[in-house]
């Protein structure tokens, strides 16, 4: 009986050091950085990031997938999960974020640019399932040039493959502002920021979800990303700060 009762006593430890977060593809180089400094204050916790667009990360914890936290890349599909009764409480924003236009083939980092006819490949997020793609649309709509230039468009499943993409083989694409901050992402150097007027907000929100609500730190996570040390990082990554 003993036994039983130390195991099951371990298997319960286990589970509260243990902490699943479901993270919109554009946090995945600021997520590093704010984990370790949470790690520094829970040394024991083992933390697991899955990175993807927001809307694939909803369809997999609304097919049972165990996370315990969800930030996601916009408010909607946070909201989304809320509503459907995959959180016990509503969502909160944790930052905002910019879109950048990138290049490294030579090209011109800028909107007009994106006429050019040497330019075959315009690579974006997927405006259904990511956020950053739904806002890049917008701004491609809202300058009157998306009609001229949507043959070039070529998707990527999310943001982050986006930015992959644009290194690896586009002739320009428009990436998180954030990922370009990283240390390991200073040599690509030929980008611009967009102006934040063209597009809606990209207000980023996180929740709690079910699976993790009796999670310590889960809590504990969610509370830092909120702290004064988190959006420091945050800010220090190109995100806006939130008010």
């Amino acid at each position: 009986m003993r036994s039983i009762f130390l195991l099951l006593a371990f298997m319960v430890c286990s589970f509260a050091s243990s902490l699943n977060v479901a993270a919109a593809s554009n946090t995945a180089y600021v997520l590093k950085e704010i984990k370790a400094e949470f790690i520094k204050l829970y040394p024991d916790a083992n933390i697991n990031i899955s990175l993807g667009s927001s809307g694939k990360l909803v369809a997999q914890i609304k097919n049972g997938a165990p996370f315990d936290i969800f930030l996601s890349a916009d408010t909607d599909f946070a909201d989304l999960l809320y509503k459907d009764g995959f959180a016990p409480n509503k969502s909160k924003i944790y930052t905002s974020g910019n879109i950048a236009i990138l290049s490294l083939r030579g090209f011109k980092p800028s909107l007009n640019s994106l006429k050019n006819k040497d330019i075959k490949t315009i690579v974006i997020a997927n405006p259904k399932t990511a956020p950053y793609g739904k806002a890049t649309l917008e701004v491609l709509k809202n300058i009157g040039i998306y009609d001229e230039i949507k043959h070039k468009i070529i998707e990527a499943n999310s943001i982050g493959d986006a930015l992959n993409q644009t290194i690896k083989a586009g002739d320009i694409g428009f990436v998180a502002a954030s990922a370009l901050k990283a240390e390991q992402m200073q040599k690509y150097d030929n980008y611009a920021i967009i102006d934040s007027s063209l597009h809606a907000n990209i207000d980023q929100a996180m929740l709690i979800l079910n699976h993790g609500q009796n999670n310590k730190l889960a809590k504990a996570f969610y509370d830092f990303i909120l702290s004064h040390k988190a959006q420091e990082i945050f800010i220090k990554f190109g995100y806006r700060a939130i008010k």
